[in-house]
């Protein structure tokens, strides 16, 4: 997988947390959860600029690269979190088909269960990206 493949992913996957993040912060009486994942989210959104940033910088040669195409791989680590975004996404409203009056009325639709296998899920990317980073330094 080349560098901008890899880059596209990242993109698309940082676009869907500002649209989940910005669901979490419209959640009204939320448990601690909702804040949890929206910090997380954050966390590796952040994360996976700056790896989106650094994989400019590289070519397909580099060592370091195919390091990160792991992460990227079919069913790997960045399609986990995608996954998990994308079943965050799943139980808030479409925002076309959705006004604001609905979208002020969203509440938390998670049990216990269901946001510890996110968390788990966006806490194993976190880990592999930080790592891949670091792993750049060396």
């Amino acid at each position: 997988m080349d560098p901008l493949s890899i880059t596209a992913s990242i993109i698309a996957i940082v676009q869907l947390t500002s649209v989940i993040i910005g669901y979490l912060k419209d959640v009204k009486d939320a448990p601690k959860d909702r804040a949890r994942c929206a910090v997380e989210i954050s966390n590796v959104s952040n994360l996976l600029v700056a790896l989106m940033y650094r994989l400019d910088e590289v070519t397909s040669n580099d060592g370091w690269h195919a390091q990160v195409e792991a992460l990227a791989a079919t069913n790997g680590p960045i399609d986990q979190y995608r996954s998990a975004l994308e079943q965050l996404q799943s139980k808030f409203p479409s925002t076309a088909s959705s006004g604001s009056k609905i979208r002020n009325a969203l509440t938390w639709k998670f049990s216990k269960e269901e946001v510890a296998n996110i968390l788990l899920k966006i806490e194993r990317l976190k880990s592999l990206t930080q790592i891949a980073l670091e792993m750049d330094h060396l």
